[in-house]
């Protein structure tokens, strides 16, 4: 220990006598520490901090899988549960200890100064006791207390919730709330962490036995919440000891054969997937492509973290050749190899823990910094961006294993001594170039390489944003606002409903600065509800397959407000009624995916299980369903007096900014209805906005870190230039002594320079159109291997490499070989 300490003091005295040195290399470390860790703290939040859930690695989610349904949707293959079939894995199964039914469902809660929506779950009584969950305060759901229908009047409560709305007063247990006009009383309040079972969920939530969904759901969810077909629920189980995923889902598979045999017109073609819940928290489905994203996040900083300890390895090399006298006397004193060889390289250690320390702090601001660019839904989610124990101990061990890895071998140069070749090199005039330290060289072009890679990527992620950013909307998104409601909270009827949607559109209409306005079901970049249909004369029972087609209920002037012109056929009319013939318009999606080289015009469809025909009318252009960048998906519009829906939105079209109108239709339409909770209020802008988010921050991170390569790659051709050039004093004085000129002196060098760059980007190039295989399903409208991406990346990498060696090559040529040689 004594000698340890003795190092490391010696080794902070060495840093300090060259500040330069020790700032440049701890700089460079710290950049790259600090992205590493940024990224790192993101990831690990995301996808690697488990739920606060008992055992999590004990608990799977159950999703169906639909082999006889054809669903267009990309990455949409596990589908959930309907309540029916959870109940019956949950009394027969043999391998879980607890199976649990919940669906999301929206709640008015009319308790504050204005009606407010806030997230709910109808869940089956056990939900809490299956997840191995304790309350805070109160109790949780008795076993039966999900069994009388519409009367387990009680909730549960989120922390959350419990100490943001209502001060986490303990005296609230025992009274009551209403939501969606029915009283529940307060029977218990959540953990502090727990929201869910869902990374992304509202941290406010309220937990509802399920059998009070009459008094929740309203029109077709709540005819169709115990049908079998709908797979409206989510579904988790814990696992009995000793029982595997794989075990469990052999199992459950053949539970879904039985069940296909004892209801096959409802469970044809269904079977199981299980997913374990620390997976499924993000998406079953969802996972994968997430876990993608984050690895290219982590495999550019990577790259960054690389570029920037084969930095450091150049100067501590350079470091080397400058302390080769040191190390000589130190041996002509007795010092061993081993004693010089662990001095070195604790000074690395020193240089990469303090990189690391810096890259901690940058690692801090640069977590603020993501947090404050993040989506609406991640604000509301409460997403734990701190700096754990897990993230400082993965900081911790980068700045070891850098320290360790690009520490040791140029401390094994400085330490291996030869006397006798040191004093010839010292009478040799120091003309030692690049060619003669093949290492440092290596180092370069490793380092181009791996920047060219990096670039490569992040171009490659630039190009598809501007694609998505390009893609047609399929109607006008300019001057357009929305706001949404749900008259099922309030327990609307049918015909009270339809007159709300008609006073709401007369008086969004006459309202100052507004140009039109409609009501439908669904938000524009929002989805909707989805059902399998069948052209006519098809059906479930004649092995034609059936296509998940999304729905949207819409006002007979939709298509004027939202500027979608017709391709053929007409758009709904006020006469489109309940008592006339069913009509639909759809998308050319749907016509191309169900009617192939025909016209649509007057083919008629049916959904599974309603006979009833519906003709098209109306064929419209493609519009963006889910996501920017989606393949288009088929649509199908009804009228939605028609199809009835009382989960509404009201789409208005304004004069001008849509802002300046805004709160004025609101008031409006809240004045209709004083206790309507009125939520999703933004402008299109904003709502593209938000689905651009994604593939917008993982261009603008990509470049960044894309942009810092490129700074730590052209530094490094610059220092190893620029130590070439030192070296070199001697033998360019002779040169020009014997008459070379300036500009063959510059392009002596800058040759030198564009050899290792040349080498560098060959290897680069390789390297990245083997890498950017990967990122294809990332990518919107650009090929991995984007003729554009790869020349421009070459360009600007040369170009820099050429700068880089320019201010070496430019100082060589002021090289005085008068003072050259006296010096000498």
């Amino acid at each position: 220990m004594g000698n340890l300490w003795q190092d490391i003091r010696y080794g902070v005295r060495m840093l300090l006598k060259n500040p330069g040195f020790s700032a440049i290399a701890i700089l460079s470390l710290a950049l790259g520490i600090g992205a590493n860790t940024t990224i790192f703290t993101v990831v690990n939040a995301v996808l690697l901090n488990p739920l606060p859930v008992k055992d999590i690695s004990r608990v799977v989610e159950i999703d169906t899988i639909d082999t006889k349904t054809h669903v267009t949707q990309a990455n949409n293959t596990k589908l959930g549960m309907s309540f029916p079939n959870c109940r019956d894995y949950a009394r027969e199964n043999q391998v879980f200890d607890g199976v649990v039914c919940f669906m999301q469902v929206p709640l008015t809660w009319s308790g504050g100064a204005e009606p407010k929506q806030i997230s709910g779950q109808l869940v089956s009584a056990n939900y809490f006791d299956a997840l191995g969950l304790h309350p805070v305060a109160g109790r949780f759901f008795f076993p039966d207390e999900d069994t009388k229908p519409s009367g387990n009047n009680v909730a549960v409560l989120s922390y959350s919730l419990w100490a943001n709305k209502f001060g986490s007063d303990t005296s609230l247990i025992g009274k009551t709330i209403t939501l969606n006009a029915t009283s529940f009383t307060v029977i218990g309040v959540a953990p502090r962490a727990f929201k869910g079972t869902f990374t992304f969920a509202d941290s406010d939530e309220i937990w509802i036995p399920s059998s009070m969904f009459p008094q929740v759901l309203t029109g077709f969810i709540r005819d169709w919440f115990n049908d079998r077909r709908a797979l409206l629920a989510s579904a988790v189980a814990r696992l009995k000891p000793g029982v595997n995923v794989s075990a469990a889902e052999a199992s459950l598979k053949t539970m879904a054969t039985h069940l296909e045999a004892e209801y096959p017109k409802d469970n044809a073609g269904r079977s199981i997937a299980l997913t374990p819940l620390a997976e499924a928290a993000v998406g079953a489905d969802a996972h994968d492509q997430l876990t993608l994203a984050g690895g290219v996040m982590m495999g550019i900083v990577g790259l960054v973290l690389l570029i920037a300890c084969v930095n450091l390895a150049n100067l501590l090399l350079a470091q080397a050749a400058r302390r080769e006298k040191e190390m000589s006397l130190r041996a002509a004193l007795g010092a061993s190899r081993g004693r010089m060889l662990r001095q070195l390289v604790t000074e690395s250690m020193l240089l990469a823990l303090t990189g690391g320390a810096v890259g901690l702090v940058i690692a801090y601001w640069g977590r603020t910094a993501l947090w404050s660019f993040r989506p609406p839904f991640v604000e509301q989610s409460g997403i734990d961006l701190t700096l754990d124990s897990r993230v400082l101990l993965f900081t911790l061990g980068i700045s070891i294993v850098t320290g360790l890895l690009f520490g040791i071998a140029p401390a094994i140069k400085a330490s291996r001594v030869d006397l006798v070749e040191t004093l010839k090199v010292g009478g040799r005039g120091n003309t030692i170039g690049w060619r003669s330290n093949p290492m440092r060289s290596v180092l370069v072009v490793s380092e181009i390489a791996l920047a060219m890679v990096a670039l490569i990527g992040a171009g490659l992620f630039v190009r598809s944003m501007q694609n998505a950013q390009r893609t047609n909307l399929g109607f006008e998104s300019q001057n357009l606002f929305t706001m949404a409601f749900d008259l099922g909270a309030l327990h609307y009827d049918e015909g009270r409903g339809q007159q709300f949607f008609r006073d709401a559109i007369e008086r969004a209409k006459t309202s100052p600065g507004v140009a039109d306005a409609t009501v439908a079901c669904n938000l524009p970049l929002g989805g909707g509800f989805a059902r399998t249909t069948f052209p006519e004369g098809q059906d479930e029972t004649t092995g034609y397959r059936g296509t998940l087609t999304e729905l949207d209920d819409v006002a007979p002037n939709f298509f004027n407000t939202l500027r979608i012109p017709l391709v053929a056929g007409r758009a709904f009319t006020d006469s489109d009624r309940a008592n006339t013939a069913w009509v639909a318009v759809v998308n050319e999606a749907m016509a191309k995916h169900f009617w192939p080289n025909e016209n649509a015009l007057g083919k008629r469809f049916h959904f599974f299980d309603d006979p009833k025909l519906r003709e098209i009318v109306g064929v419209v252009p493609n519009t963006v369903v889910n996501n920017i960048g989606e393949e288009p998906q088929p649509l199908i519009y009804l009228p939605i007096t028609q199809d009835y829906s009382s989960f509404a939105t009201i789409q208005v079209r304004t004069i001008g900014r849509p802002e300046a109108v805004l709160a004025t239709v609101r008031s409006q339409v809240q004045s209709l209805e004083p206790s309507l909770a009125i939520t999703n209020v933004q402008t299109i802008g904003e709502a593209v906005s938000q689905g651009l988010w994604a593939p917008r921050m993982g261009a603008a991170l990509l470049a960044l870190f894309g942009g810092l390569a490129l700074i730590l790659a052209a530094v490094g051709v610059y220092g190893v230039l620029s130590y070439s050039v030192n070296q070199q004093t001697h033998e360019i004085g002779i040169r020009m002594a014997l008459g070379a000129q300036p500009s063959s002196v510059l392009w002596l060098v800058i040759g030198q320079g564009l050899q290792l760059a040349a080498a560098g980007l060959a290897l680069g190039l390789i390297g990245a159109l083997v890498a950017m295989r990967v990122l294809t399903s990332l990518l919107f409208g650009v090929s991995t291997h984007d003729p554009v991406t790869f020349a421009g990346v070459t360009f600007v990498l040369l170009a820099a490499a050429i700068l880089a060696c320019y201010i070496p090559a430019r100082r060589a040529t002021r090289v005085d070989p008068i003072i050259a040689l006296r010096y000498e």
